[in-house]
């Protein structure tokens, strides 16, 4: 299920909604379906668990030794 960012056009009100199908998503602050979305920053988990890229291979100590 993506995560879309929304500000509704009447309020001004920013919000994060899960869009399932076709489903429109309203403002929870006036219910006002007049929406923009927003270009959003994605963040996702490599496979080692470090951000933004993947990981080659586990963790690897700092500092000398």
């Amino acid at each position: 299920m993506p995560l879309f960012e929304y500000e509704c056009k009447e309020c001004h009100h920013e919000f994060e909604a899960l869009v399932i199908g076709t489903r429109t998503p309203v403002c929870p602050k006036c219910k006002s379906e007049n929406l923009q979305k927003r270009v959003s920053t994605v963040g996702f988990a490599g496979v080692g668990g470090g951000w933004g890229r993947p990981s080659s291979g586990g963790c690897r100590p700092s500092g000398g030794g």
